[in-house]
């Protein structure tokens, strides 16, 4: 059983689900913050910061590549299917801990994320660490098991939203068991009430530090569903238990084809294992898998805004392994039920024939039907597109046109990190592109776009002969990609990010490339980036941005082709308590103007309008400095710029 478990996990790790897809960009981002010795506690979108230092070491020693987070979460997983022995070891004793965890570790469902390299797959490690630390607790009754459970559960706040509840689900769990006779001394109560709010209080400085992203951003915006919430809500409810039996996540990444959770075999000894786990003496075991079963759930329902996000494979994840607990309980219930009746010899051999079917479906669906419905049949067009553009000589620009054009594929961020030189890739929107456009790029340079569109955008219909076009496919034939290299353009050479060791501050230590800004060639000058690009800053979207490395004051400079006239310069920023902009405007005839504003307490993510003063003169160079009033924190100086407008 353990050969069999291990081999499903380490078999074909890094080729099979091999593309780096969205999500696993937040993951690499993350780690970078951490490497670099910025010490993160933000949430980015839904992840928290535990898993990420969690995983730290494996990273250090596999490498901060997709295989080395495909690894980590394998060694996760494995780490939540040893919790689940040691509790159902405290359940029903050794053997059937061994079945438990068995059926736990090849069960599609927890295969998939064990081998993904995403952050879920913390939380059924967080949960069963909990459970564990629970039962030794009602079995020992040592307040050092429920001072620990508490800190363990407590940690769910800085894992993802889905453990956020697992400090709840164990009081109101302690209190369900008092139908059982199961009583708590008051001092346990308030020991294990006084942990919670203590290892609380840092997350509540992370929410107040970023309060958008948990009331109204990716977090708070999925509980909002207006006046038919309650509706929404039972609906919700209904598709998360439909989800074990009739249909189950239709995300391709985390479920196959949108199956039931549960093969049709577990499906049965699921819900025999609940009657197993709540007759006679077994109940006060029953409800300490069932109730955290139910209150597991509860993030999962609350997704309002997009019922089409319920069920969810990976919100629910945290209960996998109670659900195999549960199945386990139908199969130890099947054998007995049979041994009675029927003998042990034809007991062992039914209940030896339904596991290995149960087995045999479980890994036909990962590794048939999960694996062949993989977008694009599992073609890595990012890994693909990135050992195309690393056999470039080193200088070499790439101009990746649009993004995702095979099934969300490639991601672009899942190239930039993975690609031996990431300064060197610039993503344009094919709208921006024009024959004139191409002038503003560096050379050398290929431009790479989409396999299914012979020009790269309409606009460059007239010049075709600047970029002869090649197209590439993959290894079982399939087209990935065009790329071209473009000619006509003049030597530059690359920006490198580095800043100098020395030199004049006004001149040295900035990126300079040419950039489409208002549909106008516009050469930029920027601090050095650890993410994002000076394109996000200039496309009309505030949900793009570019982020400061080390950078304070962080510079952005434009030098117009064509001197300009302009009265409002709009710049939209991240959250900063305290800050000033400094705008130099050098115009046309070499003379120049200076605007110093300073802005205290503006709400998150906040849009400045500074008004520029009237001249006949036209605006040759203008020079904005974005400074951090405060000390320099631990992680350093990231100043984040959404957005710039001039008009």
């Amino acid at each position: 059983m353990v050969v069999v478990v291990l081999v499903v996990r380490f078999w074909k790790l890094d080729t099979l689900q091999s593309e780096v897809y969205g999500d696993i960009s937040i993951v690499y981002e993350y780690i970078h913050d951490i490497v670099i010795g910025h010490w993160p506690s933000y949430f980015s979108l839904s992840s928290g910061p535990l898993y990420h230092y969690l995983i730290m070491p494996v990273v250090w020693i596999a490498g901060m590549n997709y295989f080395g987070f495909k690894l980590a979460s394998v060694l996760t997983s494995l780490a939540a299917l040893g919790f689940t022995y040691l509790f159902a070891r405290r359940l029903m004793g050794s053997a059937f801990a061994i079945l438990a965890t068995f059926i736990t570790g090849i069960s599609f469902w927890f295969l998939i994320f064990s081998r993904l390299g995403n952050i879920q797959i913390i939380v059924p490690l967080l949960t069963m660490a909990t459970l564990w630390l629970l039962i030794r607790y009602i079995q020992d009754h040592r307040r050092t098991d429920l001072i620990a459970c508490a800190l363990v559960a407590s940690l769910g706040l800085y894992a993802y939203p889905s453990s956020f509840v697992l400090a709840a689900t164990v009081a109101l769990t302690l209190l369900a068991l008092h139908a059982t006779g199961f009583r708590m001394k008051t001092a346990d109560w308030g020991w294990f009430l006084a942990i919670c709010v203590i290892s609380a209080i840092p997350f509540i400085f992370i929410v107040l530090h970023d309060p958008s992203n948990f009331t109204n951003g990716y977090l708070g915006g999925k509980i909002q569903a207006g006046a038919n919430a309650a509706s929404v809500l039972f609906g919700n409810l209904l598709r998360a238990l439909g989800a074990y039996h009739f249909a189950g996540d239709t995300v391709s990444r985390s479920n196959p084809l949108g199956r039931p959770q549960l093969d049709f075999i577990s499906g049965i000894l699921f819900l025999l294992g609940v009657i197993f786990w709540l007759r006679g003496p077994r109940r006060r075991y029953g409800l300490l898998l069932l109730v955290p079963f139910v209150l597991l759930h509860i993030p999962s329902i609350l997704v309002l805004s997009n019922t089409t996000e319920v069920p969810s494979a990976s919100r629910a994840l945290g209960v996998a392994p109670i659900t195999y607990v549960l199945v386990a309980g139908g199969l130890w219930n099947f054998y007995e039920f049979l041994r009675k009746r029927r003998g042990a010899t034809t007991a062992w051999v039914a209940s030896l024939v339904m596991l290995s079917l149960m087995v045999s479906a479980n890994l036909v669906n990962y590794f048939g039907n999960y694996i062949h419905n993989l977008p694009y049949e599992n073609t890595p067009v990012a890994r693909q597109l990135t050992q195309y553009v690393d056999m470039l000589p080193p200088e070499t620009q790439i101009y990746l046109v649009g993004c995702c054009w095979e099934y969300g594929m490639p991601e672009p961020k899942s190239v930039q990190y993975e690609m031996a030189r990431p300064d060197n890739l610039h993503q344009i929107d094919p709208n921006e592109l024009s024959c004139l456009s191409l002038d503003a790029l560096l050379g050398p340079a290929v431009m790479i776009w989409s396999d299914t569109q012979e020009l790269p955008a309409p606009g460059l219909s007239n010049c075709t002969n600047r970029f002869p076009a090649q197209l590439f496919t993959g290894p079982r034939g399939q087209p990935l990609f065009h790329a071209a290299p473009i000619l006509g353009l003049q030597l530059v050479a690359a920006p490198t990010g580095e800043t100098p060791n020395s030199g004049d501050e006004e001149s040295n230590g900035l990126i300079e490339q040419g950039v489409i800004w208002n549909n106008e060639v516009v050469l930029a000058r920027f601090s050095p980036l650890d993410i994002g690009r000076i394109e996000d800053a200039v496309d009309g979207s505030v949900e793009t941005l570019m982020r400061g490395r080390d950078a304070n004051p962080m510079v952005i400079e434009f030098e117009f082709s064509q001197p300009r006239t302009a009265s409002t310069l709009s710049l939209t920023i991240g959250t900063i308590e305290h800050f000033t902009v400094r705008v130099v405007i050098t115009y046309a005839d070499s003379s120049s103007t200076e605007i110093y504003k300073d802005y205290t307490n503006l709400p998150s993510d906040p849009t400045v309008e500074i008004s520029l003063p009237a001249s006949e003169n036209l605006i040759q160079i203008l020079r904005i400095e974005i400074t951090d009033i405060r000390a320099v924190p631990g992680e350093g100086f990231h100043i984040h710029v959404r957005e710039i407008k001039l008009e």
